[in-house]
């Protein structure tokens, strides 16, 4: 990328060019190293479906409650319950291994059907899709549960 700039310089354009190239080469090297690739991709590139066992062939599931979510994902036949904070629901997903995900890129959210607070459990569940969505997941909103 310097060399590019100075090779600019060099050519004796004016300078508001070669500051114009710099920020867009700038601009675009932030956005490669600054992106994750989408869940979806990764997911699929991992031909996740091997992990389904006959017994056991479930992926995550997002409960939305008033704090949160419950998130609920199967090693085997397993399943093992984490709360997650409505800030941390975005990054937890990409934390998971690939075998927690047999069928697919997809997952499914419902609502619980205990609570006190109706709203912000439909906060949560709202919330739940549009991040769920946003990293490339098919969602299957689910009756309460």
């Amino acid at each position: 990328m310097l060399s590019v700039i100075l090779a600019l310089r060099a050519a004796h354009l004016p300078r508001f060019v070669y500051l114009i190239a710099a920020l867009c080469l700038l601009s675009a090297g932030c956005r490669e190293h600054g992106q994750h690739p989408n869940l979806h991709d990764r997911i699929t590139a991992a031909n996740t479906s091997k992990y389904c066992l006959p017994d056991a062939c479930f992926n995550p599931h997002v409960l939305a409650v008033e704090s949160g979510y419950v998130v609920t994902i199967f090693l085997g036949s397993k399943p093992q319950h984490t709360n997650v904070p409505p800030k941390e629901l975005t990054k937890y997903p990409q934390s998971l291994p690939m075998q927690t995900w047999p069928r697919g890129p997809s997952i499914e959210i419902s609502p619980t059907d205990v609570f006190a607070d109706q709203h912000a459990v439909e906060r949560n569940l709202s919330g739940a899709e549009q991040v769920c969505r946003s990293m490339g997941l098919e969602v299957q909103v689910r009756p309460g549960g």
